[in-house]
């Protein structure tokens, strides 16, 4: 079982890695083939928003370590962080303007969380098991994420 986790583990974050880099090529086809593109930027951007909460489950199921765990809680972070700076800048164009800062910062955790899941794989140590802090912690992200997602109010 924790073999398999940690495959899914590495798949995921390798996914979420290339999900960053085809999420800069939608901006790309906003801002140089057509603003009706602009729409796919912002949808795949708001699912890429969740994505980082199936990796922190994978890594603590993969019994991936407490660094490791933590890596891949912070890309959770500023992955749901990135999203909201872009929402501000109306109202707060100062702020959002870290928006792609945000996201280079998402793809350089993502590269780190990447990278530790596939040293992960390589260890051969499936004897390591994820603490009970570690879930506690990874539930409390995984909860809070999700209630702050899903409880704003709907868009007009």
């Amino acid at each position: 079982m924790v073999r398999v986790a940690r495959y899914a583990f590495a798949i995921l974050a390798l996914a979420f890695a290339a999900g960053v880099v085809l999420q800069v090529f939608f901006i790309g086809l906003g801002l140089f083939v057509g603003s009706e593109n602009l729409a796919l930027h912002r949808d795949f951007g708001w699912i890429l928003h969740l994505a980082p909460l199936m990796v922190v489950v994978a890594a603590a199921l993969a019994g991936a370590g407490r660094t490791r765990i933590l890596q891949a809680v912070a890309l959770v972070i500023v992955v749901w962080i990135v999203p909201i700076l872009a929402a501000v800048r109306t109202d707060l164009p100062m702020v959002a303007a870290f928006h792609p800062i945000g996201a280079l910062l998402a793809f350089v955790l993502s590269l780190v969380v990447a990278r530790g899941s596939l040293e992960l794989l390589r260890e051969g140590n499936p004897a390591s098991r994820t603490t009970r802090g570690e879930w506690i912690l990874v539930a409390v992200v995984v909860v809070i994420v999700l209630f702050l997602s899903f409880s704003g109010s709907p868009e007009a």
